[in-house]
């Protein structure tokens, strides 16, 4: 449900320039431009059952840098999530969710993520590891914007293409949402968790 953004952030670890073990380490080019896409997962919870949902994100790029102490970064991403394309599985289920997130007016959630320091996720994420690192985003739902913590995980690099996943939760309540109930009884909790799996393609500057 937060959807949006969900991702964006994941974005950022995407970004990570590939090294090889046993070779000499070559300085990493001065930028890199990056195009991604992501499907989101979000679980809502309620008084009778668990509701799975999933949604696409649209197509975004942006770019690798260097700050200026030299160090890899990525400025600054963003990711949209058009709330038409989120889908429970339930025809009515989703009409409701379009009118608490008030559709028309605000048809996309957006995410971002600034100055993302790729260096660090790629220490705490990469290849051959199993932790996680942290990223602050940027979440706007309707016209409420607030700071998430989401977590990223799971990153693989395979030449110019980068996979790994972003989470993290959503509260309802501090977006002004008010969860619609079903048959007056069945309610809709406050948390969403949202789940989001990246793919990147790095293309490198010369």
């Amino acid at each position: 449900m937060n959807i949006r953004a969900v991702l964006l952030l994941a974005t950022l670890a995407a970004v990570f320039s590939p090294s090889s073990a046993g070779e000499a380490k070559a300085d990493p080019p001065a930028s890199a431009t990056i195009r991604g896409g992501c499907d989101v997962a979000f679980l809502i919870r309620s008084t009778l059952h668990d509701i799975p949902g999933s949604a696409r994100c649209l197509p975004f790029a942006a770019v690798l840098a260097r700050d200026a102490a030299g160090r890899q970064v990525v400025p600054s991403v963003e990711v949209e999530v058009p709330v038409e394309g989120m889908d429970t599985r339930n025809r009515s289920r989703d009409g409701q969710m379009r009118e608490m997130f008030r559709s028309e007016r605000f048809p996309r959630i957006h995410a971002a993520a600034h100055n993302v320091d790729v260096e660090r996720l790629r220490a705490e994420t990469g290849n051959g590891r199993k932790g996680i690192a942290s990223i602050d985003l940027l979440l706007r739902i309707r016209d409420r914007e607030r700071k998430v913590r989401a977590t990223a995980s799971n990153l693989k690099e395979a030449g110019e293409q980068v996979t790994f996943d972003i989470e993290f939760p959503v509260s309802l309540g501090e977006f002004d949402l008010k969860a619609p109930s079903v048959l007056g009884f069945i309610r809709v909790g406050d948390k969403v968790t949202v789940k989001a799996n990246f793919t990147l393609t790095v293309s490198r500057s010369p």
